[in-house]
């Protein structure tokens, strides 16, 4: 077996030990997950679609040159009996070299989608541990209100007529209140009436004493030309 088969071969073993770990029951998911979230697995990851990429087109290329292989060494007929063993080998060889890198390459897509899994596995897990934390809690909350609520009932059911004269007393603040403020209204109209008024009058005087302004002024201008005349 070549140096590139010999290492396809490694690989596709590691592939299946690393399978029948990540299957074993004694590793949980959440033990999983918190392996995949180490520094060291976090550091290899971030280049986890360029390793995932580059090892699948090799095992495509690999595949499409076992296909080849074997299709080059088929046997043919009319051949010697040395040349026919040696193409057989050929081709038993190529068909391995299909098998494995067939069988690598898929199981490549399945520890992916394996890992992908796992991960969301231990998420839900997570997200179930804090859901049940969230309804004990909501659950001894509950409880608590239902406890302050029988006590409050009993206050409310002592204060129950306390509160009742209460209201009636707001009741007739609020009915003075608005008689009030109908009584103001009515005071903000007539002061309003008595400000057009005034605004009026006012206008009326300043019209009066400019005329009158003007009529001194032509009484003084006439007077100084009497004056001039008697000079």
């Amino acid at each position: 077996m070549s140096l590139q088969w010999t290492l396809v071969a490694s690989f596709l073993y590691i592939e299946i030990a690393f399978i029948i770990l990540l299957l074993l029951p004694i590793i949980s998911p959440t033990r999983w997950q918190s392996i995949f979230k180490s520094r060291l697995v976090a550091g290899l990851t971030s280049y986890a679609r360029l390793y995932f990429n580059g090892i699948l087109i090799a095992l495509v290329f690999l595949l499409i040159d076992a296909i080849r292989e074997i299709t080059r060494h088929k046997t043919k007929s009319g051949q010697d009996q040395a040349s026919m063993n040696m193409e057989q080998i050929k081709e038993f060889r190529a068909q391995r070299n299909f098998y494995i890198s067939g069988t690598a390459l898929i199981l490549w897509f399945v520890l992916k989608r394996l890992i992908v899994l796992i991960q969301r596995l231990a998420q839900l897990n997570a997200e179930n541990k804090a859901i049940l934390k969230q309804a004990e809690s909501a659950s001894k909350t509950a409880r608590d209100l239902m406890d302050a609520s029988k006590k409050d009932e009993e206050k409310s059911k002592k204060n129950n007529s306390e509160i009742e004269q209460e209201v009636m007393k707001k009741q007739d603040e609020i009915k003075r209140l608005n008689k009030e403020l109908e009584v103001t209204k009515l005071d903000l109209e007539a002061m309003k009436r008595q400000s057009e008024n005034l605004a009026k009058e006012y206008d009326n005087l300043s019209g009066e004493n400019s005329k009158l302004t003007r009529k001194l002024e032509q009484l003084e201008y006439q007077d100084q030309g009497e004056t001039k005349k008697d000079n």
